[in-house]
Formats: C-alpha cells, sequence, structure tokens
C-alpha cells in the first residue's frame, strides 16, 4: 500500500496555512506565494494536498494542482469540525486549523479527490463571473439613486454594459451546460420543481456536484444548512446554520422564498411550520432543507432508472 504524505491547507481569501509532516508555513494567496508552494510539494515524495471543500476560495489552488498532476483530497468542512470538537481543539486560527485538518486526513486515510470534469471547471468559472458582474450591477444601480445629476450618464452607460456582459456570460453558461447530456438532463429536471429556476440549477450544478453522491446528513451539511446547537448542561442554545457553501445557500434560499409562494407543497410545509410557532427564517432553512433533499431524490432517482 502507498504512504500518503499529508499536506493539510487551510484557505482563507489571501492566505493559504500549511501543515504537514516536512514543513508547515503561511503563503499568499497569490501567483508567487502558490509557486513557493507547489515547489515545497514538489520535494515530496507521493504528496496529497488536504483542504476543505467551500466551493470558493479552494478553486484557484485546485486548478493549479490539477495542472501539475498533484493529487487533492477535498473535505467536508462539517466532517473536519466534527473531528475537531471530538478532539477537543476549541481555538480558531488558521494554523491550527490546518493542524486539524492534518490530524483528520491521518486519522481517516484519505484517497484523493477525482479531479472535475472540464466542463464543470468551465461552468464554475462562468459561475463565478456572473455572481462579481450582479454583484458589480447592483452596485451601479445603487448608485443611480443617490448621485449627482452630472455623473448620471456614466453610470447608465456602465449599467448598460454589465447588462449586456451579464447576457453573454449566461448565453455561454447556457451552451456549457448543452453540451454535457448529463448536466442538461440534470438542469431540465431540477428546474421542474416550482420554485427551482436556471439561476438554482446553475449554482447547484457548479458547486454542488456531491448532490447524488452523498447521504442526506452530509449533504445538508456541505450546503450549509444543518442545523447546529449550542447546548450547554442544562442550557439550551439556540439551533443555527453555519458553513458549508455559501453560494449554494443563498441560492436555496431564494428558491425557497420563491417556493413558498408558489409551490404547494412547500408552501403547506412553511404555513405549518408557522403555526407551530416556528420563526420566518427557520421555516425558510427547513424549506431550503427539503427543496435540496428532493432535488437530490429526483436526480438518484433518474440515475437508478438509467442504470
Amino acid at each position: 500500500m502507498i504512504t500518503q504524505n499529508y499536506i493539510a491547507i487551510d484557505i482563507a481569501k489571501e492566505s493559504l496555512a500549511v501543515a504537514a509532516d516536512s514543513f508547515s508555513g503561511s503563503f499568499t494567496y497569490d501567483s508567487r506565494g502558490l509557486n513557493k508552494l507547489v515547489k515545497h510539494i514538489d520535494g515530496i515524495d507521493q504528496p496529497l494536498v488536504v483542504c476543505e471543500a467551500t466551493g470558493g476560495y479552494e478553486r484557484v489552488l485546485m486548478s493549479l494542482l490539477f495542472s501539475r498532476q498533484i493529487p487533492v483530497a477535498l473535505v467536508n468542512p462539517a466532517r473536519v469540525r466534527a473531528f475537531a470538537k471530538s478532539e477537543g481543539t476549541k481555538a480558531k486560527t488558521d494554523p491550527i486549523d490546518a493542524k486539524v485538518l492534518l490530524r483528520f486526513a491521518v486519522s481517516k486515510e484519505l484517497q484523493p479527490t477525482p479531479p472535475p470534469s472540464s466542463q464543470v471547471q468551465q461552468l464554475q468559472a462562468l459561475m463565478d463571473r456572473r455572481s462579481q458582474l450582479t454583484e458589480t450591477l447592483a452596485r451601479e444601480k445603487n448608485r443611480l439613486q443617490k448621485s449627482p445629476q452630472c455623473t448620471l450618464e456614466s453610470i447608465g452607460k456602465v449599467i448598460e454594459f454589465i447588462e449586456h456582459e451579464l447576457e453573454h456570460i449566461e448565453l455561454q453558461i447556457r451552451a456549457v451546460i448543452d453540451s454535457d447530456q448529463t448536466m442538461h438532463l440534470h438542469s431540465s429536471i431540477m428546474q421542474q420543481v416550482t420554485g427551482v429556476g436556471e439561476t438554482t440549477a446553475w449554482t447547484i450544478l457548479a458547486y454542488l456536484g456531491e448532490l447524488t453522491s452523498l447521504n442526506r446528513n452530509q449533504l445538508v451539511a456541505l450546503a450549509g444548512i444543518a442545523p447546529y446547537n449550542r447546548d450547554s448542561g442544562k442550557y439550551k442554545g439556540k439551533r443555527r446554520i453555519e458553513g458549508g457553501r455559501a453560494k449554494v445557500r443563498k441560492c436555496l434560499y431564494m428558491a425557497a422564498q420563491s417556493a413558498a409562494v408558489h409551490n404547494p407543497h412547500i408552501k403547506a410545509y412553511v404555513d405549518r411550520l408557522r403555526k407551530k410557532g416556528k420563526p420566518y427564517k427557520w421555516a425558510m432553512v427547513a424549506a431550503m432543507r427539503k427543496i435540496l433533499l428532493h432535488l437530490r431524490s429526483l436526480l438518484k432517482n433518474q440515475q437508478l432508472q438509467l442504470a
């Protein structure tokens, strides 16, 4: 059996905290820092990089590692969090997180994660760009409401340009999905659920490829909609959601809001929860879980029919 030399990396927006048996340290999350990191990894026999699958910051690193034929193991952040709690780790700093991630990798004997297909990588890049344009468009529209008259023409031109770019990006997204038979089918199936539109389907295809491979608990944790308690002794803290993939969570929230109005099954479910005294946000999160698990069931059943 091949012995893996694990290299745990805790990824932040601007830095990478690294823990390994042979070296540890912090690297800037830019081209210079990444090149330094890869040089360190190249000097290790049988390396396996381990990082959390957050659906965000890790993709630039992963793309580079895959291009260099360096194996990567992506792990569910909820599993690492549970492991940390089981060993009594309470501190929350990047270096400590990297060390926890390393111990987790060793204890679980992690194996490499297959790289995503080229279509999925393209879809992720296009969806990232769509998010950037959408955020910029919202900012420009806000400026339009409170800017002096002399700047309105300029702002209007920028808005028009961004809207044109958004249309172009969305055409590319549809083309990528249509080029892959499975993605096209899954997108169509998901959009048959009232409340789930194109954007939700695109987001799940791009950022939640594990939709049909994880069990129910793992899936809701990865999406960031699993309830966590804050109990201690007799004290019963509020249940809340945390972690997971923010982009997936955001799109599911929008889908739940729409479904609570237009989908009879979700509307009835939310109404029952509200009548029991559950807060609105609590009911929305429950609806998000219900929608996500329903999508999982639909796609798994489709896979069984084709098997």
